[in-house]
């Protein structure tokens, strides 16, 4: 039975949707020169520049690798009107975005979360393709301006934001499951002896039940000889606040992690939801909700520019 507080709730969302694009994100970058979040595991104090989003299309998922002296930033790029994600990103120099490089990866069905890691000499990336039902792995070539696919390291599985890292000479894939009864909530571990394979899935999964916790925000970052591990917290509704956790234990018989601090939506960085965090190159993002009207007209939102080239002063 509906109860009146939900049928309100569920009016107030469908009437949000046609007034406002939803959801719709944006991207905020940082120069660090300092401590880091992962320092200071707070929002306090901090300034982020807002990367503007095309019309009818947002920008999120920011995550960043350095590589052969060039920082990129990978993004989901959203299109409202086609209802799906390609690949896109931004090179930065010392002062920030000077390049927009579109559409570096799309295929048929929606991508986002285009994480992305150095091994054996490559610049890999494993974009979410749970609608293709499958965690696919893609090399650059050449970077960044181009993937081929080389594997499928899970396949028949819808996994959401699947995120890798190495430790004690194994690779660690760590992802929640799109359309399950705890979508949001249960992380499942593999691990394998190669980024190839053959991937291992853990004998407890899954390993975490924790709509808190359990999805992934970016990459895993080692300090202090200990993983930490940015995650989603989604108890109120998806995406509300990004979780920095500590990974106490990983092996083949065990998983355990505590998170320590919550970012969440706040006066440096406002809005209703907060649910990536990503860093390389001096440079910090995340990423959070913004609210655009539908009916606003395209000259005061087509704030980004062309489809490449310079698009950013600076650098």
């Amino acid at each position: 039975m509906i109860t009146a507080r939900r049928f309100r709730r569920f009016v107030a969302k469908n009437v949000y949707a046609k007034v406002f694009f939803s959801p719709h994100w944006r991207v905020g970058w940082r120069r660090v020169s300092g401590s880091d979040l992962w320092d200071t595991q707070s929002l306090a104090g901090t300034s982020w520049n807002v990367l503007p989003n095309p019309w009818s299309r947002f920008l999120a998922d920011p995550i960043a690798i350095e590589r052969d002296d060039k920082t990129v930033l990978f993004v989901e790029d959203f299109d409202h009107d086609r209802e799906k994600g390609i690949i896109s990103a931004l090179e930065f120099a010392e002062h920030g975005p000077i390049r927009f490089l579109p559409c570096v990866l799309e295929e048929p069905w929606h991508l986002s979360y285009p994480f992305v890691m150095e091994a054996e000499g490559e610049v890999w990336m494993i974009p979410e393709s749970s609608a293709n039902r499958e965690v696919a792995l893609y090399r650059a070539d050449p970077f960044p301006v181009a993937w081929k696919k080389e594997a499928t390291l899970l396949p028949d599985i819808p996994a959401t934001d699947a995120t890798i890292v190495r430790h004690e000479d194994r690779y660690w894939l760590l992802t929640t499951v799109e359309k399950s009864t705890h979508a949001n909530s249960d992380l499942y571990l593999f691990s394998a002896p190669t980024i190839f394979g053959p991937w291992l899935a853990h004998e407890k999964n899954p390993v975490l039940r924790d709509p808190r916790s359990g999805r992934s925000a970016g990459k895993i970052v080692e300090r202090g000889g200990s993983l930490w591990r940015p995650v989603q917290d989604c108890s109120r509704r998806y995406g509300a606040a990004v979780g920095i956790a500590e990974i106490t234990r990983l092996n083949a018989c065990e998983y355990e992690q505590h998170v320590r601090s919550v970012l969440a939506p706040c006066r440096e960085w406002p809005g209703r939801r907060l649910h990536t965090l990503s860093q390389a190159g001096g440079f910090e993002f995340i990423d959070g909700s913004a609210d655009v009207l539908r009916w606003q007209k395209r000259a005061e939102k087509d704030e980004v520019a062309p489809r490449s080239g310079t698009v950013f002063g600076g650098g």
